[in-house]
C-alpha cells in the first residue's frame, strides 16, 4: 500500500510538477478558504469561514496557518530548483513542502467533519510546523553551506502527526539526492 509521504514525494519531487499554490481562496483576505483538489492526494475543499465561525471557532487561526504553509511550500517550491543537490538544506526543504503538502490533507477531513477539537489539534502541530518552516527558510538563505540541523528534532513529532515519517522520507530523499 502507498502511503500519503509516497504520493507527494513521487508527485513533487520525482515528477517535479509546476510550483503551484494549493488555495484559490485563502479565508482571511476573502470569506472563503478554498483548498483545490490535487488529484491522487485529496479532495477539495470550500469552506465560508465567516458563516462557520460559531461551529468551527479554530477556522480563523486555521486560515492564517494554512494560507502561511500554502506561501511557504509555494516559496521552497521556486527555491528548491537552484539549491544544489548536494547542500543537505534541499532535502530538509524538500521534507518540510512534503509536511506542508501532508498538513492539507489532514486538514480537509478535519473540516467536512466540523470537528473543533481536532481543528485546534491540526492548528498547534500547523503553527510548529509554520515556525520551524519559516526559521529554516532563512537559515537556508543566510548559511548555504552552513547546514544546521536544529530544527530537524523539533518537527519529528509534527511530522508524525501530519503522518510524514521523518527516518523514511529522510531515507527515499537522500535516495533521490
Amino acid at each position: 500500500m502507498v502511503n500519503l509521504y509516497q504520493i507527494i514525494i513521487n508527485k513533487y519531487i520525482i515528477n517535479d510538477i509546476k510550483c503551484h499554490k494549493l488555495l484559490s481562496k485563502d479565508g482571511i483576505t476573502t470569506q472563503d478558504l478554498i483548498i483545490d483538489k490535487v488529484e491522487g492526494l485529496f479532495e477539495g475543499i470550500w469552506v465560508n469561514t465567516k458563516s462557520q465561525r460559531s461551529l468551527l471557532p479554530g477556522i480563523g487561526i486555521a486560515s492564517g496557518i494554512v494560507k502561511n504553509l500554502d506561501e511557504y511550500q509555494y516559496i521552497f517550491c521556486s527555491e528548491i530548483r537552484s539549491i544544489p543537490d548536494t547542500n543537505p538544506y534541499k532535502k530538509e526543504l524538500q521534507k518540510s513542502r512534503i509536511a506542508i503538502i501532508a498538513s492539507f490533507a489532514k486538514l480537509i477531513p478535519i473540516l467536512h467533519s466540523r470537528s473543533d477539537k481536532d481543528l485546534k489539534k491540526w492548528n498547534y502541530f500547523a503553527q510548529i510546523l509554520l515556525t520551524q518552516i519559516s526559521e529554516m527558510l532563512v537559515k537556508t538563505r543566510l548559511n548555504q553551506n552552513k547546514y544546521d540541523k536544529s530544527n530537524s528534532e523539533s518537527l519529528k513529532s509534527t511530522f508524525d502527526y501530519f503522518d510524514v515519517p521523518d527516518k523514511e522520507v529522510d531515507s527515499i530523499l537522500q535516495s533521490i539526492y
